[in-house]
């Protein structure tokens, strides 16, 4: 289970930041400056006004999520969804399969009816994968990086492979909150940016990035296209050409005093496309990986008796849904207080 995560009080509303003595005092103590999540039970003292810096998050009166439809899209959601897929083909696939994921099919008596499968003419597809065998970080990985950047695309694809939980802070062009906070923190406004509170360890340059997730909580190895230096970036690029300004610039919105969690992974549209409404919102978000291998999809089967991704669990107003183009709705929807 994962433990509830809350923003530390400096980052309980949108405000700018502060240049005074004071705030430079703070910023010697990176474990309190740090933009990271805080435990649920460590001690957050509250802002002087919480009627205006904490704003109560309700879903909209009468609000009940939608039934999930596997493989449906919504009508007017064609072209949004064919855009996002079209990452497919320029990478390859990359971001779609978990590190060492195999295939094979088996009769149906061989895997349970309580375990996550695909069914294929009257048989099974058992998948396997080395995640198992891999280093598990105890704390969730913090990324700051926006959507429409393919530098982040390629990090975001290495999470995916690696199969690891992160808690992104968006950067969106115009983001009030967490684009100066990685100034502050690392003295460049480039994304993206990396904190692992499991090692200490801070670091810019998407390649330099990649190759420290491999060896910490990987086998070592890259996969092919991450590992062609311009090429890789070329094609990351191309993936988003058709939704290239889609996540990348700041809508106005208040900030939740808790992450918003989703299950997702960068190899499907579907989850892309509600990557992006979070990203333009600037909404932080705990990203559970969930790419073809993945243990986690047979969390999400237990809980409702089927997988589908993206799905998010919102602990700010106790809603669980499924269904892209619906997360989004509910996001944007100016009666709930997002925005």
């Amino acid at each position: 289970a994962t433990a509830a995560l809350r923003f530390p009080p400096f980052l309980s509303s949108r405000a700018a930041p502060k240049t005074t003595a004071a705030a430079c005092t703070r910023r010697t103590a990176s474990a309190t400056l740090r933009v990271a999540a805080l435990p649920e039970s460590a001690p957050v003292s509250a802002p002087a006004s919480t009627s205006e810096e904490r704003p109560e998050f309700s879903p909209p009166a009468g609000f009940a999520p939608p039934v999930p439809k596997r493989f449906a899209v919504k009508d007017g959601q064609l072209a949004s969804v064919a855009g996002a897929a079209l990452a497919l083909p320029f990478r390859l696939g990359t971001g779609l399969f978990v590190l060492g994921y195999s295939v094979s099919l088996v009769s149906a008596d061989k895997i349970p009816s309580d375990q996550y499968s695909l069914e294929f003419l009257g048989l099974k597809v058992k998948e396997t994968s080395k995640i198992d065998q891999c280093r598990r970080p105890e704390k969730p990985i913090e990324i700051y990086e926006f959507e429409g950047c393919p530098f982040c695309r390629k990090v975001r694809e290495m999470v995916s492979v690696l199969d690891l939980d992160v808690l992104f802070y968006p950067c969106p062009q115009k983001g009030p909150t967490f684009r100066p906070k990685v100034l502050e923190m690392g003295g460049k406004k480039q994304f993206p940016y990396m904190v692992d509170p499991n090692t200490g360890v801070a670091m810019y340059e998407s390649d330099a990035i990649i190759k420290y997730l491999a060896d910490t909580y990987g086998d070592g190895t890259v996969p092919i296209m991450l590992s062609l230096g311009l090429f890789t970036t070329i094609t990351a690029g191309l993936a988003m050409i058709w939704r290239v300004w889609k996540g990348s610039s700041y809508t106005v919105s208040k900030l939740p005093p808790q992450p918003i969690e989703i299950w997702a992974y960068e190899g499907s549209p579907f989850c892309k496309i509600a990557r992006e409404a979070l990203v333009e919102l600037e909404l932080p978000h705990l990203l559970h990986s969930c790419a073809r291998g993945s243990p986690k999809r047979q969390e999400i089967f237990k809980k409702h008796g089927l997988f589908q991704a993206p799905y998010i669990e919102d602990p700010n107003t106790g809603v669980k849904m499924f269904e892209s183009a619906e997360i989004v709705e509910y996001l944007r929807m100016a009666t709930w207080g997002y925005i």
